[in-house]
């Protein structure tokens, strides 16, 4: 089983230096009027303001503005400005109104709000921008695209100052080669740490793995945990086999080359070759390499291992070797009259070929009950054996075969008799109600991100677009208009 893919997000740029016009405007030798029809000073409803109108455009050091008209009020410290565009060295923005409290330095976009830098664009109705906590709120859908995605979520608040954004409501991420959905989302940039809360799930199509949970962590360091009815399914490269893991925990780890997986509560695997439950499951690839612990118990076709301690490693998807200790024991059930063959023993090695069972071979203190069949295939008996030294059970096309035992052998052939069908070793376990059945495999409960932008671009942006090089022919992609 291959690891999770690193999972990147979308790196969020929104500057404040948007409102540095709002800023100038105070200091009038630092506000240039390039532009306008017409400026005037006037008193609305008992307040005074000063208009500047008709194709204005305003010039600061830091920025360009174009808007249809400028109101600036006086005595509540307001300024609004209608149909903006502005562009800075590091961003372009749009929006229909921009509210700015001059004293508070607080200002509200609000209506077809789209910011575009060299990394994303985003796109929302409102957005409001405390300058003095350098703090962006976005209280209604948002959109973020960047070359590689897109991310949408209800709400989110973005904080400049340590690059940290959070995102809430039905959060969805999606590129060509993820998408991930959650009812929340934290990413700090800077550190490239990102956790997920509520309803986690995700599709790598690269190495075609699903997972969720209620929880997802994820840093720099390429450590993975997901938390709380955490599931993961791999399918393999042959597109054969699917592998599904449950837990209470799963973790990943990268250390140099070498992936590790390490799963923990109430752990239970299924696959079409085996399935197994424990409390602990741990997995490295470059050996191919399970080990489950804690009185795991493990199926095979119609065989149940039980064990303290069980390592399994795999080949193209299938196990191949399989070891457990101390005093594990093998307990299958004969496909034609139902009957329990067990085999137990300090040590166990089993040996496949294919996916199918070869051979297991058990070091010292051997115990084994073979039941066996007459010519007709109806039971004949049972017998019993003990060896100090190792023993070894033949399989032919998945059943029991016959078995050879050395050093201080000991045993007994029981004749068919109903007393004797019930015989048990000591450490006898046999829990077919417990073997997990095929999951189903789970998938995105939201629909998928539409193409389709938020609202209908406002006409500076379609100019803007029209004005690049190269974008002539580029498809715009925008909601259609409400009839009304």
């Amino acid at each position: 089983m291959r690891t999770f893919a690193t999972y990147c997000f979308l790196s969020i740029s929104l500057s404040l230096i948007c409102l540095a016009f709002t800023q100038s405007v105070n200091a009038q030798n630092r506000v240039i009027i390039n532009q306008a029809d017409q400026a005037e000073g006037v008193t609305i409803d008992g307040e005074s303001v000063r208009k500047i109108l008709g194709n204005v455009i305003l010039t600061t050091d830091e920025m360009v503005l174009e808007t249809d008209s400028v109101y600036q009020y006086i005595d509540r410290n307001l300024l609004m400005a209608f149909n903006i565009q502005i562009e800075t060295d590091n961003e372009m923005i749009w929006a229909d109104t921009l509210y700015h409290d001059t004293e508070a330095e607080f200002s509200r976009l609000r209506g077809r709000v789209i910011v575009q830098s060299d990394q994303n664009i985003m796109f929302s109705d409102s957005i409001d921008v405390d300058m003095e906590t350098d703090i962006a709120t976005f209280e209604v859908p948002v959109r973020f695209e960047d070359q590689d995605g897109t991310l949408i979520a209800q709400s989110g608040l973005y904080y400049q100052e340590v690059d940290s954004a959070v995102f809430r409501g039905n959060v969805q991420l999606s590129d060509t080669t993820q998408y991930i959905e959650a009812d929340s989302l934290f990413m700090n940039r800077t550190s490239d740490l990102y956790e997920m809360f509520g309803n986690v799930f995700a599709h790598d199509y690269e190495d075609d793995v699903r997972f969720s949970g209620q929880y997802l962590y994820a840093d720099s360091t390429d450590y993975r945990l997901l938390k709380d009815d955490a599931w993961l399914m791999e399918v393999s490269e042959s597109k054969e086999d699917t592998t599904h893991l449950f837990a209470e925990t799963i973790e990943l780890t990268e250390v140099d080359t070498v992936s590790y997986m390490d799963a923990f509560g109430n752990v239970r695997m299924w696959s079409l070759e085996f399935s197994a439950i424990a409390d602990t499951a741990n997995y490295r690839d470059d050996l191919d390499q399970f080990i489950l612990r804690s009185s795991p118990k493990l199926w095979h076709e119609n065989i149940q291992l039980s064990g303290p301690y069980t390592e399994a490693y795999m080949e193209d998807d299938n196990i191949r070797f399989l070891t457990s200790f101390p005093r594990p024991i093998v307990v299958q059930e004969d496909s034609l009259t139902g009957r329990l063959h067990q085999m137990t023993g300090d040590t166990l090695n089993a040996y496949f070929e294919e996916g199918e069972l070869e051979r297991i071979r058990v070091f010292n203190n051997t115990e084994i009950i073979f039941h066996q069949r007459d010519e007709n295939d109806q039971p004949d008996g049972l017998i019993e054996l003990i060896s100090a030294g190792p023993s070894i059970m033949y399989f032919e096309n998945g059943e029991f075969d016959f078995f050879k035992a050395q050093q201080n052998i000991d045993g007994s052939y029981l004749p068919e008799d109903s007393t004797n069908v019930q015989r048990r070793l000591d450490n006898f376990q046999w829990n077919p109600d417990l073997r997990p059945e095929r999951p189903d495999v789970q998938t995105p409960r939201l629909p998928p991100i539409p193409e389709e932008r938020p609202f209908e671009l406002p006409p500076k942006y379609l100019r803007y677009l029209e004005n690049q090089p190269g974008v002539e022919n580029a498809e715009v992609r925008t909601r259609e208009p409400d009839e009304n």
